[in-house]
């Protein structure tokens, strides 16, 4: 598994299960990797755009950032009457795709109690480790917010709503 990580991160991603690292202050990912099953891009915009390069023909592209395609319309949200415009909207990635032999699909989140009670099993067996950079008091959510903007937190930030 290949990630990008600043030299601060590296060892947490490492830790986390990567074994290719790409130190993004330094190099772009998609010169450095290649011919993947597939990526998956949490950021969208430029950074999807680049994510094709790094995917072998028949590969996958998923996003949670870019735009929903028509497969999201029709099975994720049984909504067909939306597939003209996601169909518009995500025109980009889906003609970048094409041009790769690459599929893009979008990750359409939804909630599901299944589904985290799933995760929580997951998280007590130890399967998933949730990363904490900092717990903070509701009091300084403000504080909290501007660490997150700044891009430095390393996993989640917990507010604790009762002291």
């Amino acid at each position: 598994m290949a990630t990008t990580a600043s030299p601060r991160g590296e060892a947490l991603v490492r830790r986390l299960g990567a074994d290719v690292i790409v130190d993004y202050t330094k190099e772009a990912f998609e010169t450095a990797l290649k011919d993947y099953d597939g990526a998956f891009d949490l950021v969208g915009g430029d950074t999807l755009a680049r994510s094709f390069a790094v995917v072998k023909p028949g590969g996958l592209v998923v996003s949670l950032a870019g735009a929903p395609e028509p497969t999201t319309a029709r099975k994720d949200l049984g909504r067909p009457g939306l597939v003209p415009l996601f169909w518009l909207a995500s025109l980009g990635p889906r003609l970048r795709g094409l041009g790769r032999k690459v599929r893009y699909r979008y990750l359409f989140m939804h909630p599901s109690g299944s589904d985290l009670a799933d995760l929580a099993r997951r998280i007590d067996d130890g399967a998933i480790e949730v990363v904490i950079d900092r717990i903070v008091p509701f009091a300084q959510i403000g504080e909290a917010f501007a660490h997150l903007e700044s891009g430095h937190a390393k996993g989640k930030i917990v507010v604790r709503m009762l002291d």
